[in-house]
């Protein structure tokens, strides 16, 4: 099934990463820090790498350690599983997985002023990259000069959604 939807009202939490035809399992990397969001799907919506939104049901969902497994129903023909192939899992923005206290939604942060601890400002926030030990902030500063921020708590000090501003403690990462 095909939708015809705004695209950016949509948010990324997985990418399909291989094909079982005979099983119709779907292999997904989540793209979230809380892969059990995929345990209560019952369908999943697809960016295709085309950029067709499609919809596909899922009869089952494991987690493994480091993938989602998603078995569809027999209602999808090998075309419709195949159009998976590469496609982004996404989830209308109103059914993001809801967040404690002091989390934020990664894409919400993109694009955000970055300052120091004494309010200098060092560039916007322009993007998060994820690695095995922790996340690290790209932030690009007005000469386009690239900071890489660690994202653990001696580094960044505070997150104003609300002002849209991050404050870090940037000492040592600076080059003269």
């Amino acid at each position: 099934m095909c939708k015809e939807q705004d695209q950016s009202d949509f948010v990324l939490v997985g990418r399909v990463i291989s094909i079982n035809f005979p099983s119709r399992r779907l292999r997904v990397f989540p793209e979230t820090d809380h892969p059990e969001r995929f345990l209560g799907m019952r369908r999943f919506e697809l960016r295709t790498t085309s950029g067709e939104m499609k919809e596909l049901h899922v009869e089952r969902v494991e987690l493994l350690a480091n993938a989602v497994v998603a078995t569809l129903s027999d209602r999808h023909d090998t075309d419709e599983i195949a159009a998976a192939k590469n496609a982004r899992v996404v989830v209308h923005e109103d059914d993001r997985y809801p967040l404690d206290e002091h989390e934020h939604y990664l894409d919400d942060l993109i694009g955000m002023q970055v300052v120091d601890v004494s309010g200098s400002a060092l560039g916007r926030l322009q993007a998060v990259y994820r690695t095995a030990a922790h996340d690290v902030y790209e932030v690009v500063g007005q000469d386009d000069r690239e900071l890489l921020v660690p994202a653990v708590k001696e580094r960044i000090l505070d997150v104003d959604v609300t002002n849209n501003v991050v404050t870090v403690d940037p000492e040592g990462l600076l080059e003269d």
